[in-house]
Order: C-alpha cells, then sequence, then structure tokens
C-alpha cells in the first residue's frame, strides 16, 4: 500500500512550480525579439541589392523577375508591420528594438526602390512569359567581321550583343529605334573593313537606335592597342532608345570609348559651315571627323533634316557613311541626294550589293546558322541598300 505524501513534500513540490513560473514570466517579459542580428535578415539584404543592381542593369530581366512573382513579394514586404506580426504570432510580449525597426525599414526602402525603377505599374500581376516569349526577349548576337582580303588591317571579328527594347511595342514612327534594321548590320561590316576610316576620329553616329554600327567602332577602337583616345557619341531624339543604347554599351563593356546623347534632327540648321550640333540640352557641340548613319530615313521630311544634320555635325574636310534601304523600303530616301547637294555636301552613291562583291551583307553572322542581316526588322531578301559617302568641304 503507497505512502501518503508528507505536508513537506507537497509544499516543497509547490515552490518549485512557483519558482518556475515566476522565472518563465520574468524571461518572457525581458526577452528581446531579435531581427537585425538574423542571418535570414543579412541574406535578404543581399538579395535585394543584387536585385537592385539587376533593375539598373538589365529591365528585361527585372521585368521577367516580377511577371514571375517578384514583385508581388516586394509589394508584401513593402506592406509589412514588424508589431502586427507579432501580435499576430502572440508575442506581442517581446520588446521591439530599434535597430529590429531600422534593420525592416531598410529592407522596406531597398523594395521601394526596386518597385521605382518599373517599367510599367507596380506590383506587375504576376502572370509570367511562354518558353517563346523569353527567347525572343534574349539579345541578339551579332559577329561583326572584316570582308576577307579587302581590309587594311588583318581579318577580325566584333562580337556583339544587342537589346532590342521589349518592354514597350513600336507605336508610332518615332519609334523606329527599338528595334534592329538591315542596315546597320552592313554599315557595321564596313566599318571592320575600313577601320582606318574611324581610328583616331572624333565620331558620331546619328539615328543610332540599338546601336549596332557605333558599338561595332567602339570595339575597332578598343581592340587597337595603338588608339587610346578615339571616342564614339551614340545620337537619337528617343529617350527610350538612348536608355537602350547606354544599357547595349554596358553590356558589351564598351563604356571607355563610347556613350550616349540626344540629338534631333529637326533641330540642326544645315547652315554651320564651320561645324556644331545642338544636342538635347540646346548646347552647340564641336562638330566631328566622322559620322555614321543606317536606315535614318522613314519619310521624306527625315531626309531634309538628316542632310541638315550631317551638314551641321560635320567640321569642314569630314566624312559621313550613310547606308540605307531604297525607296520601296524607306520613304523619303529618293530626296536625300539632293538634300545634300541643297546644303552644299559632295555625295557618291554606291549599291551596297556591288561593293566587295556583295560581302557587306553577308560577312556579319547572328544566331541559330542565320545571317546577321536576317535577325533584323524590315529586311527582304534581294532589298537594295544604298551606300552615301558624304563629304563636307573645306573652307
Amino acid at each position: 500500500m503507497a505512502e501518503e505524501p508528507h505536508e513537506d513534500e507537497e509544499k516543497k513540490d509547490d515552490d518549485c512550480d512557483n519558482s518556475a513560473a515566476a522565472a518563465s514570466s520574468s524571461s518572457l517579459s525581458t526577452t528581446k525579439f531579435i531581427v537585425h542580428e538574423a542571418q535570414e535578415t543579412s541574406s535578404l539584404h543581399r538579395v535585394l541589392q543584387l536585385h537592385t543592381k539587376l533593375c539598373l542593369l538589365d529591365s528585361t530581366l527585372a521585368e521577367e523577375l516580377g511577371r514571375e512573382g517578384s514583385h508581388a513579394i516586394l509589394a508584401k514586404l513593402i506592406r509589412f508591420d514588424l508589431q502586427s506580426e507579432m501580435d499576430m504570432a502572440g508575442i506581442a510580449s517581446f520588446d521591439i528594438e530599434e535597430e529590429d525597426a531600422d534593420a525592416v525599414m531598410e529592407l522596406q526602402d531597398l523594395a521601394c526602390e526596386i518597385g521605382s525603377m518599373s517599367s510599367g505599374s507596380f506590383p506587375i500581376k504576376v502572370f509570367p512569359f511562354t518558353q517563346d516569349e523569353l527567347r525572343s526577349r534574349l539579345p541578339l548576337h551579332f559577329s561583326v567581321s572584316s570582308v576577307p582580303s579587302h581590309n587594311d588591317v588583318d581579318c577580325q571579328q566584333h562580337h556583339i550583343l544587342i537589346h532590342q527594347v521589349t518592354a514597350r511595342r513600336q507605336g508610332a514612327q518615332e519609334d523606329v529605334g527599338f528595334v534592329m534594321w538591315p542596315s546597320a548590320v552592313a554599315l557595321a561590316s564596313w566599318v571592320a573593313t575600313n577601320p582606318s576610316k574611324v581610328l583616331g576620329k572624333r565620331c558620331l553616329e546619328i539615328g543610332a537606335g540599338c546601336g549596332l554600327t557605333g558599338l561595332a567602332t567602339a570595339s575597332i577602337f578598343t581592340a587597337d592597342e595603338k588608339d587610346q583616345e578615339s571616342q564614339i557619341i551614340l545620337t537619337d531624339f528617343n529617350e527610350t532608345v538612348l536608355q537602350n543604347a547606354d544599357r547595349n554599351i554596358c553590356l558589351n563593356g564598351l563604356g571607355g570609348c563610347a556613350s550616349t546623347t540626344k540629338l534631333d534632327f529637326y533641330e540642326q540648321t544645315g547652315t554651320n559651315i564651320d561645324g556644331g550640333w545642338i544636342d538635347g540640352s540646346r548646347t552647340t557641340k564641336e562638330p566631328v571627323d566622322v559620322i555614321l548613319a543606317a536606315d535614318v530615313i522613314c519619310k521624306p521630311e527625315d531626309a531634309v533634316a538628316a542632310a541638315n544634320t550631317i551638314y551641321d555635325a560635320l567640321r569642314p574636310g569630314g566624312h559621313a557613311y550613310v547606308i540605307s534601304a531604297d525607296s520601296q523600303h524607306r520613304f523619303g530616301v529618293d530626296r536625300f541626294y539632293d538634300e545634300c547637294l541643297r546644303v552644299g555636301l559632295e555625295v557618291e552613291i554606291s549599291n551596297v550589293s556591288d561593293m566587295y562583291e556583295g560581302a557587306l551583307v553577308f560577312s556579319s553572322q547572328g544566331e541559330d546558322g542565320k545571317r546577321g542581316i536576317e535577325q533584323c526588322s524590315g529586311y527582304v531578301d534581294g532589298m537594295t541598300l544604298s551606300f552615301f559617302h558624304l563629304t563636307k568641304p573645306q573652307t
């Protein structure tokens, strides 16, 4: 038969229980809810920093991540309230340190910064791209090479990556620079075949669009160890196009010798004998030695404005090299010759197919066995491309 517990033993057990409860209560009231020291907080901060850099460098990939659901997560983080979350978890008695609140706010600031860089509304609706859509958004690869045995240096290849503007649809003629056009491929090959025409020169690409010709020129500068000073400025009037050109300069690592600025054909007068062109801030810039232009005429008025721009931007004795599809495919090109004569430029015209046995069209390669020119918008097999060599007479 079991013995009844003694009274003093029961009292001892009660004292132990009360002490444990008191200790537990005291611990709960003094415990601190630590966020800023957590490894997860540090990892999330690093991820958000990388996401911010990605948005700055690659808006296309940033949009794809948003459509995959990153924006929904960022929006949730922005709305996060630490005190409310603690109340819901039943741990309201935990202390919130100032460092914890600051750590959460820092994460939210990064999330807001990412959201502010979204090209559309924020947050983007979760709606992932299909595999075919993602493939179409990848940068185009152009292997720009000189025509064998016709160049004044050893045959070289310049591998250029080109992002097109995919975040917005082309809605007007003003948006033609969103995509690649055929003449840029031919002109890039011509520059690669004739590097002496640009090396050591101050160069300007007008109506640069995605910038293939200017980037190929910058790549030539980079490849020439003796040339440490040559620069090319890629210009356009469309801000979205200029942002994309900046992105392509960065993508190809050519920021040391290539830059962008705004230039509107329609703000040039065609009367600056000594040379000088007006940029987007209405500042008159120094004339250049060489101008490059590919498929810059889409309507008759463009022919007038392009001729004015070339005359103004060139120094006396400077040269411009222009390639354009014929008037059957580009309205207004048939006026370009007369407009160049009007402003006082000397003009020589050649059919690109007759130059280097037609190799300018075929020498640059693209992806999946395609010729580089076949990756471009508006390309029609057998289309005629015209090469204009323009010279501004010495004063």
